[in-house]
């Protein structure tokens, strides 16, 4: 699935985004990725079984490495964490296993560094100090063209974290956007921004009606999720510092 065939996500703000500022947005995902929390101390509640049941059935994105190293599964992300709570309320819901695969496949596109980097910020990033910027070079990859030439594997997607996932995120936390993840009946994911509805009510109206006159529709505040870790886990970053819930 293409990051551009999820309803309501603009994936050229994120470019721009990327282009104005590489250090700050890259800077940002090192510190959101880095494995330093553990889901005891994270106030999540979750069963060794379900865990072991999402790894299976490949719900976790960034665990490929898990074994031929068992003791990373001891440490997780911040964006691992808020990902784990999207799929606990998923899951309260209903949403089933295939159903949730479906959700993740859009959240995580395989595609995505091909999708969100343009010439001038693939350019900034090589330039910047970024684990991202060595981690490219290290796979021979210096301009856009070896960038849609190569075929991004799930090693380059567990050391970076870069996902649509993580740009939700970083909405939600540093843009102070109050962003929605919904998913219709068909599993197809969607995002509102409720600051946009709010300052387009015309629009924002249709748009409203258009999504929730589906059968049946599930949504997820992100800005919540991110509240609810920031109150349990020890996030030292500057970035969260002062982050509320609007």
């Amino acid at each position: 699935m293409n990051p551009t065939e999820v309803q309501g996500f603009d994936i050229e703000s994120y470019k721009s985004l990327i282009q104005s500022d590489p250090y700050g947005f890259f800077g940002f995902l090192d510190d959101l990725s880095e494995r330093k929390h553990t889901i005891s101390k994270s106030g999540i509640k979750l069963e060794r079984q379900l865990l072991f049941t999402w790894k299976k059935n490949g719900l976790l994105p960034f665990r490929t490495k898990v074994d031929a190293d068992k003791k990373t599964w001891n440490r997780y992300s911040f964006i691992e964490l808020a990902w784990v709570q999207i799929l606990l309320a998923l899951r309260k819901q209903g949403v089933g296993i295939e159903r949730l695969k479906q959700i993740k496949e859009g959240l995580f596109p395989s595609n995505f560094y091909q999708e969100a980097l343009s010439v001038d910020s693939l350019d900034q990033i090589l330039d910047t100090n970024s684990a991202l910027a060595d981690i490219l070079r290290d796979k021979g990859i210096s301009s856009i063209s070896d960038l849609k030439n190569f075929k991004v594997d799930p090693d380059l997607q567990e050391d970076t974290q870069f996902s649509l996932f993580f740009c939700l995120l970083f909405s939600s936390i540093m843009i102070r956007a109050n962003m929605v993840i919904y998913i219709d009946q068909e599993a197809k994911s969607g995002i509102i921004n409720i600051d946009s509805m709010r300052s387009s009510p015309i629009t924002g109206v249709a748009d409203a009606y258009d999504i929730f006159s589906k059968p049946s529709v599930i949504t997820i505040n992100i800005n919540v999720i991110v509240v609810e870790l920031v109150k349990t886990v020890d996030f030292s970053s500057k970035w969260l510092i002062g982050f509320k819930l609007r």
